[in-house]
């Protein structure tokens, strides 16, 4: 009777200690997962930011394209009207 419990026990261990190495073995895939995840999230923080800084940086050069557009309008009413003063003025001395 104590050989067959020892061959049971001995049975038993086996398997315990093939749980364990299971266990290890998926413990180190878990951590290998982990470290894959925080790498591709990194890459993905990475890829956000460059989006971010690039539409930053379209809308600040659509900003100053419409501000320059608008400068170039002013800039041609400003001329326009420099036109008119001249020839009312010059009309002006003609009438005196």
């Amino acid at each position: 009777m104590t050989d067959q419990v020892m061959m049971e026990l001995a049975k038993m261990q086996t398997k315990i200690r093939a749980y364990e190495h299971n266990e290890k073995k998926h413990i180190e895939q878990l951590h290998l997962r982990d470290e894959e995840i925080s790498q591709l999230k990194k890459k993905i923080d990475l890829l956000e930011l460059k989006e971010n800084m690039i539409a930053k940086n379209k809308s600040y050069l659509e900003l100053k394209a419409l501000k320059d557009i608008e400068q170039i309008k002013e800039n041609q009413k400003l001329k326009e009207g420099k036109n008119d003063n001249q020839e009312n003025s010059s009309s002006n001395r003609r009438k005196k």
